[in-house]
């Protein structure tokens, strides 16, 4: 794994004859304690997360986006008024759990595909470990997710039966979300162990943050939420605070 010194980080993505964007990814190794971190990523709501196919997957896979779709319009705009029904009002709490899936599994969707990952980290860290914990984080998430996936595809399976009751199949709804989210999620961990050319880039911001651990939780409130306008990237700060290991 190569290291990029934070002075010429900026020249090597410039110079890199490499893919297209769509190949390309910058995670964050973000502080979430004084010495701990999780690797995050922060995509645009609306890019493609899915690639189009055929086949019975390749369905799945366009309902899975259309999901997807739905999930964030939910999150973001006020409900015109409660559903009256009980499959109504679980069909809106199911669009509100898959809106926070989203972010959490985000990073490793996008993974399938890169060939070339940016690891940014703290100037504190030593890129070795910081390479180390990445590994490890990718292998506990391809583990998880492969486990999970065999039996929400059985319930998906079973699931089918409630599609003779009328109204939202919520069952058949949530089941196709995670199936296709843990799949895809097991092959993005995957392809970051075996597939990525991964690059080590020092992060001032990230170091920042990474100190202000030992500061008071106002201080370290505003230095969070300073850091993630500098890095342009407004959910880490809901991400981390969500994340953050209790400090004395």
């Amino acid at each position: 794994m190569a290291v990029v010194p934070e002075s010429s980080a900026s020249k090597a993505s410039a110079d890199d004859q490499a893919p297209s964007p769509k190949r390309r990814i910058d995670v964050y190794l973000v502080p979430i304690g004084p010495d701990q971190f999780e690797c995050y990523y922060e995509a645009p709501e609306d890019d493609e997360t899915v690639e189009p196919g055929e086949g019975f997957f390749a369905r799945m896979r366009h309902k899975f986006s259309e999901q997807l779709k739905e999930a964030e319009q939910s999150r973001h705009q006020a409900p015109k008024e409660e559903p009256k029904t009980f499959l109504g009002r679980m069909h809106r709490r199911s669009l509100r759990w898959i809106a926070e899936r989203i972010a959490e599994q985000r990073l490793l969707w996008h993974l399938r595909t890169a060939t070339i990952a940016t690891l940014h980290i703290s100037q504190d860290l030593p890129p070795d470990r910081a390479e180390g914990i990445m590994r490890e984080s990718m292998k506990r998430d391809a583990e998880r997710h492969r486990n999970l996936l065999i039996p929400h595809s059985l319930a998906l399976i079973i699931s089918a039966a409630v599609a003779l009751v009328p109204g939202p199949n919520v069952l058949g709804y949530l089941f196709t979300f995670t199936v296709v989210g843990h799949f895809l999620a097991w092959r993005g961990a995957v392809n970051a162990l075996q597939g990525v050319a991964w690059t080590i880039v020092p992060n001032p911001a990230l170091t920042e943050l990474q100190r202000a651990f030992s500061l008071d939780p106002g201080t370290r409130h505003r230095v969070l939420r300073e850091v993630a306008h500098r890095l342009h990237m407004p959910r880490m700060a809901r991400f981390v605070e969500r994340m953050a290991t209790p400090t004395t």
